[in-house]
């Protein structure tokens, strides 16, 4: 256990951490603060960005199949779509669209990142040794 693994893994891992750690965190408190207030379009756009870092970032992490993509790429993609059309569902008014279409990514984000605390995985590693 300790920092160590994340410390010595390459720079474009250590930003995708970096970001999925700031979505997660910006997202749990988006999810939980009064809608449509400043603060919570502000934190959104904070997490909106976070998420953007973590999927385009991914393209360059290839460690489950080595030189080629893994099925988790393909969450990464509807990322990048799902995104725009958040955003453009808000600036339409359809907030029920948006509403959904963000709690599904964040959803996604937090699964993704449970599989990343597998024993065989980086982050495995650094939270629980070994």
């Amino acid at each position: 256990m300790g920092l160590a693994p994340l410390l010595g893994a390459p720079a474009i891992v250590q930003l995708h951490i970096a970001g999925a750690l700031a979505a997660v965190g910006l997202g749990g408190a988006v999810l939980f603060l009064r809608k449509g207030t400043r603060i919570h379009r502000r934190i959104g756009w904070s997490w909106v960005s976070a998420m953007f870092i973590v999927a385009v970032t991914s393209f360059w992490i290839t460690g489950i199949r080595p030189g080629q993509f893994s099925p988790i790429h393909l969450l990464s993609i509807l990322t990048l779509l799902t995104l725009p059309f958040a955003i453009w569902a808000r600036r339409a008014g359809r907030i029920g669209s948006h509403r959904a279409a963000m709690i599904s990514l964040y959803v996604s984000l937090v699964a993704a990142g449970a599989f990343t605390l597998l024993p065989n995985r980086l982050l495995g590693h650094a939270v629980f040794g070994g």
